[in-house]
């Protein structure tokens, strides 16, 4: 007789959890306490392994082997720009358009890193704060020479934007205001892209208005709420 190896596989992992106490993983994998007790005849452990009838059946998870995979592929700075992105306020929206993650792995990563998603709606920011965010921006655009067809550098750029209204120079006031998330300077920056703002040669050469909450709010389709704070608008 010939030995089947999942057997044989499956009937080692059987002794190895009966011999360490663990019972109830032999009782998930479907083995009754009768049987277990059979095991402790070596006539009956010798049957099992021999016969060439296979009595187990292994499924594989092929989403969860591609997750895995796709997981031990990201290089490490990928992941730390993942991380970086969010400790800055990203959402999940935005983990899912440049990396590829499920809401699922962003929760998880959220998770272990100790950060809470924020919800509600995006706090208005002053018209300084909104000349201060475009100046910034522009500057590193510039000095960076980041293209716009490059979406993962031009995120880079939005998160040492983010790090630098973050810093404790840009926080000096009591009174200041909590700094800006990456998720609303992301959202703030695509709105100027889509008015034709930047470059600036392509717009009307000064620093663009922001928009009232008024101004917003009609652009909205009747019966949209505001935004919430981690789920920018489409």
């Amino acid at each position: 007789m010939s030995k089947t190896p999942i057997n044989e596989a499956i009937l080692s992992q059987v002794l190895h959890n009966v011999r360490n106490g663990q019972l109830r993983r032999c009782f998930e994998m479907g083995l009754e306490p009768e049987v277990l007790a059979q095991l402790q005849q070596p006539s009956a452990l010798s049957l099992l392994l021999n016969t060439p009838v296979s009595w187990c059946n292994v499924t594989i998870d092929g989403e969860m082997v591609k997750k895995i995979l796709n997981s031990a592929q990201r290089s490490d700075g990928e992941v730390r720009m993942i991380e970086r992105a969010l400790r800055l306020g990203a959402t999940t929206h935005m983990l899912q358009q440049f990396f590829g993650l499920s809401p699922q792995d962003v929760a998880l990563q959220r998770l272990m890193m100790g950060i809470t998603a924020r919800r509600g709606r995006w706090r208005e920011f002053s018209e300084e704060t909104d000349a201060d965010l475009w100046y910034r921006w522009t500057h590193l655009m510039k000095e960076h020479q980041v293209s716009l067809a490059d979406s993962v550098a031009m995120l880079d750029i939005a998160m040492l934007v983010a790090e630098e209204m973050k810093s404790p120079d840009s926080l000096v006031a009591e009174d200041a205001p909590e700094p800006l998330s990456l998720a609303v300077i992301w959202h703030r920056i695509q709105s100027w892209l889509r008015e034709g703002l930047y470059p600036p040669s392509q717009g009307h050469g000064q620093l663009p208005r922001k928009p009232s909450a008024g101004t917003k709010l009609a652009q909205r389709k009747p019966g949209q709420s505001s935004p919430a704070e981690g789920d920018p608008e489409p």
